[in-house]
């Protein structure tokens, strides 16, 4: 009889064994970001860009390493850095300081430019005369707005008036442009030569000043390595 129990008791032991291997007592490692800030400084001329922030342990488990993970981005969304803080031996509901930086190079100075590759006279009598022709922004900024004025001059040399002007906008960085200025008189035939330039460059070459590059960031909690805490 005795035999008969001792069975059923050997498979309640094995049954209750494989429950045990998918089943862990332990505590979950636990890390809550309290809060964060980011805080943007200029010192001679390099700019930083800094997340503050405050963590707890939120687990009933010790955090043999915890680590946030910082990213900053531009006003575009894109992504200009990822850094990560960590701290060791973080007790449960213990608060932990982080700190992550991202600095930048000093700016170049702004430098609009724009340079005339090359302008040709065409006229065909008695439909039109223009001067044709190509120019690239060597500078270092986005130009975001271009205007050239075409003097036209006469069989004397003498320059004639009206004068013609084309615009562009948004030229980007060692972008080229190719114009086309017509002569604004009904008398096509009046034209023998011409020529364009910059007339003024301070209106002329329009660029828009750059931002802080660093517009937000976003924090987030890393990996974590917890063990449990013995009374």
């Amino acid at each position: 009889m005795n035999k008969i129990w001792f069975l059923p008791l050997i498979f309640l032991i094995m049954l209750s064994g494989c429950s045990l291997r998918n089943f862990s007592l332990l505590p979950r490692a636990s890390l809550l970001i309290l809060s964060d800030h980011l805080e943007k400084t200029v010192v001679d001329d390099e700019f930083t860009a800094e997340i503050t922030g405050v963590a707890r342990n939120n687990s009933s488990a010790k955090l043999e390493y915890a680590e946030v993970i910082g990213e900053f981005y531009d006003k575009d969304g894109t992504l200009l850095y990822s850094g990560v803080n960590s701290t060791t031996n973080l007790d449960p509901g213990q608060i932990w300081e982080f700190t992550i930086s991202y600095s930048e190079s000093p700016p170049e100075p702004a430098y609009p430019s724009l340079r005339i590759l090359g302008c040709v006279f065409v006229k065909n009598v008695p439909i039109e005369a223009k001067l044709e022709g190509s120019a690239q922004n060597d500078g270092n900024v986005t130009l975001t707005f271009v205007k050239l004025t075409g003097h036209f001059l006469g069989y004397t040399g003498a320059e004639l008036t009206p004068t013609g002007t084309a615009t562009t906008t948004d030229l980007q960085v060692g972008e080229t442009w190719n114009f086309t200025i017509y002569f604004p008189r009904h008398n096509v035939d009046l034209p023998y030569d011409g020529y364009v330039k910059i007339e003024n460059p301070d209106e002329d070459l329009q660029w828009a000043e750059a931002a802080e590059e660093v517009d937000h960031a976003t924090v987030q909690v890393g990996a974590l390595r917890g063990s449990t805490v013995m009374p």
